[in-house]
């Protein structure tokens, strides 16, 4: 009979970002012809990080994994998952896992990994988050995760547990001179996923909500993605109404939260990690958000005297499309007024805010940005034990989840990491390095890989040649 944990989620959390990065307010939006305080002020990004020629997804999820496996003393056959969610593939058809794993090998020795199972999530920017879930429901069953079959000690009598990884990865692409190009950047994101963890133990609840959009699409064989930006914006925002409300109503019914008189459920969430295509997005979705719940509370008679009524639904009585959302004059003009009130204001610089601070300075790194923002909270010190802490991820296409979970009294033993000093060492390239990455033109680093994984060839039939180089 397997032990089964009460408590599992995430208990440490590695971040990886390249070491090179492009400033968007200096050269890049002189040359594009953008205002400076548009881009740093207006959408929030400040730097976008560059992957450097022997750099894609496969060597920045194996450099997180490394990390997070050396920074809790994890030996290969202590990890029964290795999940990888990211939408910046390298093969149609072989999982990203099975580099990743051949890489750690190098590291930990040939065969090492041959019990640890792996798989690709794809759902655009949502899918770490269902790796998550799927990694979270197999420790939760406690076959081979917990301390049933799967555990027993070492040759050195240490006890064994096993544990699930799961790596948000990706490399945000678009094309040069695009709308969207402002909002690049890469990283990957490794998450320990374990019983009784540390850093946040997951509710048992998900809210989701799904739809077939044509707002962002990248088809097969193409490298830079397809947005319909202002329509996406609109997707996100309706598929994150959909997830809360489906979450809330799942979490009432539970018994995770009693609300008192004229409280929302968001009064019970300490912070709010949304996902961060760029920082000003995340802003957009705290404001329809807390708009929705609180329209149905007594606070909104201020929010009303501060900003004027609403205007009347674009749809008529049948319901706005999100086209029509995506159009109308009145309901943005609103939105904006909305967003500036005090009471948003107040809420979204205590609750929301402080999860954008890294990725203000790395850019969108698609499925690993709401786990920044995640990783923003712990170098921060905002992490408190009982904090609640409310998670909002989408992922175009559509699909939008909202969970949460509680920060646990072992928050204190965790590391704040290394990720600020990395960000700090980073090295700011030219725009005339940027662009020759971007098409491919150049073919050597411009920071020789040392200590480090790195893509070393690509074969002529296609197949990928990784390493660690010492």
């Amino acid at each position: 009979m397997t032990n089964t944990p009460d408590k599992v989620g995430i208990d440490d959390i590695a971040v990886a970002v390249p070491r090179l990065f492009l400033s968007t307010t200096g050269e890049f939006a002189r040359a594009r012809g953008i205002e400076p305080a548009k881009l740093s002020r207006g959408i929030g990004v400040e730097k976008m990080a560059v992957p450097d020629a022997h750099e894609d997804a496969a060597t920045l999820a194996a450099s997180s994994t490394l990390d997070l496996m050396r920074n809790n003393d994890l030996l290969p056959e202590e990890v029964g998952r290795i999940y990888i969610g990211t939408e910046s593939g390298v093969d149609e058809a072989k999982a990203m896992g099975t580099y990743v794993i051949g890489m750690l090998e190098e590291v930990y020795g040939s065969g090492t990994f041959s019990e640890c199972s792996t798989v690709e999530f794809k759902s655009a920017c949502i899918g770490a988050t269902h790796a998550l879930e799927s990694v979270a429901c197999w420790l939760k069953a406690g076959e081979d995760g917990g301390w049933g079959e799967g555990s027993g000690s070492d040759v050195s009598g240490r006890r064994r547990r096993r544990v699930g990884i799961v790596v948000a990865t990706d490399v945000a692409r678009y094309e040069i001179g695009s709308p969207g190009e402002y909002t690049q950047g890469a990283g990957s994101v490794a998450l320990l996923v374990d019983r009784d963890p540390r850093i946040l133990a997951l509710d048992p609840v998900m809210g989701i909500y799904t739809r077939d959009e044509n707002d962002f699409f990248r088809p097969v064989g193409m490298k830079c993605a397809v947005v319909n930006g202002k329509y996406s914006n609109q997707c996100y925002l309706t598929a994150m109404d959909g997830a809360f409300g489906s979450y809330r109503k799942r979490a009432l019914s539970r018994g995770i939260f009693r609300l008192g008189d004229g409280e929302g459920v968001t009064d019970h969430l300490d912070n709010i990690i949304f996902h961060i295509p760029y920082p000003r997005m995340a802003e957009y979705a705290a404001a329809s958000l807390f708009r929705r719940e609180w329209r149905s509370l007594p606070r909104w008679r201020e929010v009303e005297e501060e900003i004027g009524t609403e205007p009347g639904d674009p749809g008529g009585e049948e319901g706005a499309t999100v086209e029509e959302k995506a159009e109308a004059k009145d309901e943005a003009d609103y939105q904006r007024r909305f967003s500036k009130s005090a009471k948003f204001q107040e809420a979204y610089g205590k609750k929301v805010k402080p999860s954008t601070l890294i990725s203000s300075v790395v850019g969108n790194i698609y499925t690993g940005s709401i786990y920044l923002g995640l990783a923003s909270l712990l170098v921060q010190g905002l992490l408190f034990p009982g904090k609640r802490i409310g998670l909002g991820s989408y992922g175009s296409g559509c699909s939008a989840a909202f969970f949460s979970g509680t920060v646990e009294e072992g928050i204190g033993s965790v590391a704040r990491g290394s990720v600020l000093k990395k960000l700090d060492e980073r090295v700011e390239i030219s725009l005339a390095d940027y662009e020759d990455l971007h098409r491919g033109d150049r073919l050597e680093s411009v920071i020789p890989p040392v200590g480090e994984f790195a893509l070393l060839q690509i074969d002529g039939d296609g197949y990928r040649r990784y390493g660690f180089v010492g």
